[in-house]
């Protein structure tokens, strides 16, 4: 109550002032109370972590605000992987499980599509869980599906990581998907040398595809007119996640903890680090305000690890 009697004395104080005094302090009380509104909108995010999700790899965010995440479990133990709802409050909600190891995500209307192992997954919101392509649906013999996009054509891609050879992943591939869920190959490492275990991918430059590759490192932009490769960076160690906000592109690096950043502005730019000090980052994404990266960390060396943060953009 003491606040409101010293703000009664004030305003009556004005009362007994000249016009022109009344005038300039009303003013300057708006003056005030704007710059007070415009430095609590200007106050920056803050970080959200949320653990207890055991090996999480993907995250995907929707138009709507919706941020969805695909949760392993345990690697190679079939049906404890999880797709899961999170929110920046730390909350989350399985929307389907029984899955083997999910990982890219791509969300199409009510559909969320999911690489599971050796097939692409459809699941709806209700949990419905049904299998959509298999080993049979490819032209060739795959190993390890990883990621999902797709471009303005309603084309999906996903890539195939290889198979492990002395240490590195090798042999990888990526594959297009047409409407009628036609699969055919796009590029390899006959196309450019640089692709050897393609994992992020990302389409949201018209008429092509952006490739990272977890083996080289190097980020790679395909024309899908000629399948044509151009290197556009490199030195991103583990290649793994790819999303795009406002003219920047963000690469997460696996193996060396990092995220990066590449502004498309004009070519020739240099990548900066925007965040290090993860412990296995995977399949980025960034919320639908733009506010915040989504960070899924695997944590693999962790039986039980595993853990997304919300990062916010500066």
């Amino acid at each position: 109550m003491q606040d409101i009697d010293l703000y009664r004395t004030f305003f009556n104080s004005l009362r007994n002032t000249n016009p022109v005094t009344q005038t300039i302090l009303k003013k300057s009380l708006i003056v005030l109370g704007r710059m007070a509104c415009f430095f609590f909108l200007a106050l920056p995010a803050k970080a959200v972590t949320i653990d207890g999700i055991i090996h999480p790899e993907s995250a995907f965010t929707t138009r709507d605000g919706r941020v969805f995440l695909s949760e392993i479990g345990q690697v190679g133990k079939k049906g404890d992987g999880r797709i899961l709802e999170i929110f920046t409050s730390g909350e989350k909600k399985v929307i389907a499980s029984g899955l083997n190891d999910p990982k890219g995500l791509l969300v199409e209307g009510n559909t969320i599509y999911v690489t599971d192992i050796d097939e692409i997954k459809k699941v709806s919101m209700d949990g419905k869980v049904s299998s959509w392509l298999g080993p049979k649906n490819f032209p060739r013999k795959i190993s390890f599906l990883n990621d999902l996009t797709i471009d303005r054509n309603t084309i999906i891609y996903v890539s195939d990581s290889g198979k492990v050879v002395r240490g590195e992943r090798r042999g990888g591939a990526v594959y297009r998907i047409s409407s009628t869920g036609k699969i055919s190959l796009l590029v390899d490492s006959a196309n450019d040398s640089d692709i050897q275990a393609p994992n992020g991918l990302l389409a949201f430059q018209r008429g092509h595809l952006m490739v990272a590759d977890f083996t080289t490192g190097v980020l790679s932009r395909i024309r899908l007119r000629d399948f044509s490769v151009e290197k556009m960076a490199e030195g991103f160690g583990g290649g793994d996640g790819l999303a795009f906000s406002g003219t920047k592109l963000y690469i997460s690096d696996w193996k060396g903890g990092k995220i990066w950043s590449l502004d498309l502005t004009s070519p020739g730019q240099t990548p900066e680090i925007v965040k290090e000090g993860f412990t296995n980052p995977a399949d980025i994404d960034v919320t639908s305000d733009g506010k915040f990266l989504v960070v899924p960390e695997m944590m693999k060396a962790t039986k039980q690890g595993g853990r997304v943060s919300f990062i916010p953009i500066k």
